[in-house]
């Protein structure tokens, strides 16, 4: 894993959101430069380096992503379109009236219209599509909407602040599980999957699946105490 962490890492630091702190980006380099320099760094050195920093880019990656997101659902065909040779510019026109959007070029729906000729061209225009928008937002961002931007960064730094008080919580919980060995090691696998999540290593997770998970834990900690006989104390209001 460790060598996937390294190559995430790199990709991380070439690829970092507009406005991202220069000092911040500088200390990454830094830090990549050690990682890939010296042998004796451990895979769990590795990818807690990964995550730390992974951490911190996840608000403005989530703000870019979201510019982008909205960049292509207005300008996505203003850049397709000149890629493409003008009977396919045609044929995605008729594409359109079917009711198909952009966002349907990434799934299956796109392979039931277009022929696997017409899909090989338009693969290549949609690289162009996408550098073209990159360019376009990372202008946007730094000329007309920058307070915008900076202001959608402060929200998902918000909601990563919540994400980090749910993930300790979890390993409270998995600090304090005595009586089930198994247990505890299973939080710790969801935790550093969660955290795996947020820097690019393992696939995306939803806020409310971080929350949920300490309702799942403490119900599979009831479940396996009732089966090995420990019955927890019933708690009575008195005031009902």
């Amino acid at each position: 894993m460790s060598s996937s962490a390294v190559s995430i890492f790199k990709h991380l630091c070439e690829n970092l959101p507009p406005l991202f702190p220069e000092e911040k980006a500088m200390e990454m380099r830094h830090a990549l430069a050690h990682l890939e320099n010296d042998p004796t760094v451990s895979p769990r050195a590795t990818e807690d380096t990964l995550i730390k920093f992974g951490f911190e880019v996840w608000p403005w990656n989530q703000a870019y992503r979201e510019f982008l997101n909205s960049a292509e659902g207005r300008m996505g065909e203003h850049f397709l379109l000149p890629a493409l040779s003008g009977m396919l510019q045609e044929k995605f026109a008729e594409y359109k009236e079917y009711g198909l959007t952009m966002n349907d070029f990434y799934s299956g729906r796109v392979a039931e219209y277009f022929t696997p000729e017409e899909r090989m061209e338009i693969l290549p225009a949609l690289e162009r599509m996408k550098k073209c928008l990159k360019e376009y937002v990372r202008r946007d961002i730094v000329s007309l909407n920058q307070r915008q931007y900076l202001n959608k960064v402060e929200e998902f730094n918000s909601l990563l602040e919540e994400i980090k008080v749910q993930i300790q919580q979890l390993k409270n919980l998995s600090d304090r599980e005595d009586s089930h060995p198994s247990l505890a090691d299973e939080m710790r696998s969801k935790i550093r999957g969660f955290e795996e999540s947020l820097c690019g290593l393992g696939p995306e997770i939803h806020f409310s699946t971080v929350a949920k998970s300490i309702e799942f834990f403490d119900e599979r900690k009831k479940h396996l105490n009732r089966l090995r006989g420990i019955h927890l104390t019933k708690e009575i209001n008195f005031y009902e």
